[in-house]
């Protein structure tokens, strides 16, 4: 019998190679949260050595605030990518955006409880927060203005709907009521056509369902 062979390990760039170890740390702190994991875990399923995860982390609680900014940076990413994208009419961006931010937090639920109550996190979401409520009233107000919908005092139910349909998603998150995701989605399009003025069903308006 031969000599086994060691698997080569592949050369990749640093931001590929951190982005390698995140994801790895995102699956496995979804899975058993920070606590419960152990680096060896992270490094074993991101195929790198530990000596590699302390290049670019220090601890678990490093990654983990790490993996909680990139969170919130695609969250906003969200929101940002259905608002700026003009070839579609106002009144359905303002409704996809809703239906999309509830759907992408209840799509990364498990993430979403094991990194919330990490250190700095309350700053990195109220800051994500407020970024979103501004690009929605954003939007409104300039829908307001071209008469394409109506609303006396846009930038406050921009930050109503918002932190609204927050709450709602994160009793669904917790099962602190019973409420399905459905559920919350449907609601967040029919209360922003309702805020705004708008008319017609999910399906009218062409939400995305991704």
């Amino acid at each position: 019998m031969g000599t086994p062979t060691r698997r080569k390990r592949v050369a990749k760039p640093p931001e590929e190679r951190r982005k390698d170890i995140m994801d790895a740390a995102a699956e496995v702190f979804a899975g058993k949260g920070i606590a419960d994991s152990k680096i060896e875990e992270i490094t074993a399923l991101a195929e790198v050595s530990k000596g590699t995860f302390y290049l670019y982390f220090k601890t678990k609680d490093e990654i983990a605030a790490a993996l909680w900014e990139r969170h919130m940076d695609n969250f906003a990413g969200v929101g940002e990518k259905i608002l700026s994208n003009t070839d579609v009419p106002l009144d359905t961006r303002l409704v996809d955006v809703l239906e999309s931010l509830c759907r992408f937090a209840l799509d990364h639920a498990d993430l979403h409880r094991v990194l919330y109550d990490g250190a700095g996190a309350q700053a990195v979401h109220a800051a994500t927060n407020e970024r979103l409520i501004g690009m929605i009233a954003t939007a409104a107000r300039g829908g307001v203005e071209l008469g394409e919908i109506e609303c006396s005092h846009p930038d406050m139910m921009a930050r109503a709907l918002f932190h609204g349909f927050c709450g709602a998603v994160t009793d669904a998150i917790t099962g602190f009521a019973p409420i399905t995701d459905d559920e919350v989605i449907t609601a967040a399009g029919e209360m922003t056509r309702a805020v705004f003025g708008l008319s017609g069903s999910a399906s009218d308006q062409g939400g995305s369902q991704e």
